[in-house]
């Protein structure tokens, strides 16, 4: 028994991108405070594709994509967490601490 097979091309919209190290890296250290979210870096690298937020500031802060939110309210980063995240400079990642004004790390690469 044979069996024919027609493999049919597919065809992919869409935009293919580089991630990691390929034109620029910047790292830049972000004060936050327990009153007002804080731009995670005040301004983006221009064509960034990943960025790390690293809180080695002895508080917890927690991160968020919406600064009009008034309470404590986002992704817990407790002291000595890390996280990592493929993203373009058109989204911005907000924090604020739970307490005082901890300064933590911001790492973006383009």
């Amino acid at each position: 028994m044979t069996i024919d097979c027609i493999v049919q091309p597919t065809v992919s919209q869409g935009e293919i991108k580089t991630t990691g190290l390929s034109v620029a890296g910047r790292v830049t250290e972000v004060a936050l405070n327990a009153v007002t979210w804080t731009a995670l870096p005040p301004t983006p690298l221009d064509g960034r594709n990943a960025i790390s937020i690293q809180n080695l500031s002895g508080t917890q802060i927690k991160i968020n994509y919406d600064p009009t939110i008034a309470t404590y309210t986002g992704v817990v980063m407790n002291n000595e967490a890390e996280r990592f995240y493929d993203i373009t400079d058109s989204i911005i990642i907000y924090a604020k601490a739970q307490a005082g004004t901890p300064t933590i790390t911001i790492e973006e690469l383009s």
